[in-house]
């Protein structure tokens, strides 16, 4: 999963492959003020991790993706839908009631369940 910086810096470089550390700072500029150091930092954890590769010419790293845009999009839809619905057909139910009043099965179940220490209230 990546960080909000994080996915800024990939969608820079999806954008325009292969990138230089300055054209990814240029690229991220208007919303974030960021130092070339702390862009190279991230780029180069990115490159640690996979999310990146990287090219030596003349003193300076090129990088592009090693991930494509829809893997990190689709994962990071995943984890959202497991984080707060449980499945793809929690969602569904959620969507077809508009969302009033739905509360997902397990998160009912365990506060029923679970008994609250009162001591420090």
């Amino acid at each position: 999963m990546l960080t909000p910086l994080e996915l800024d810096i990939m969608k820079a470089i999806w954008h325009r492959p292969p990138t230089t550390v300055r054209e990814v700072q240029g690229a991220i500029r208007p919303g974030r003020q960021l130092a070339y150091t702390t862009v190279m930092t991230i780029m180069d954890r990115l490159f640690h991790k996979g999310f990146l590769t990287r090219v030596l010419r003349s003193r300076t790293h090129y990088y592009s993706a090693a991930v494509d845009y829809t893997e990190v999009r689709d994962e990071a839809v995943e984890r959202l839908i497991k984080s707060f619905f449980g499945s793809k057909e929690k969602l569904k139910e959620f969507l077809e009631d508009a969302g009033s009043n739905f509360v997902p099965s397990s998160i009912a179940e365990s506060a029923s369940q679970s008994s609250f220490d009162e001591t420090l209230l």
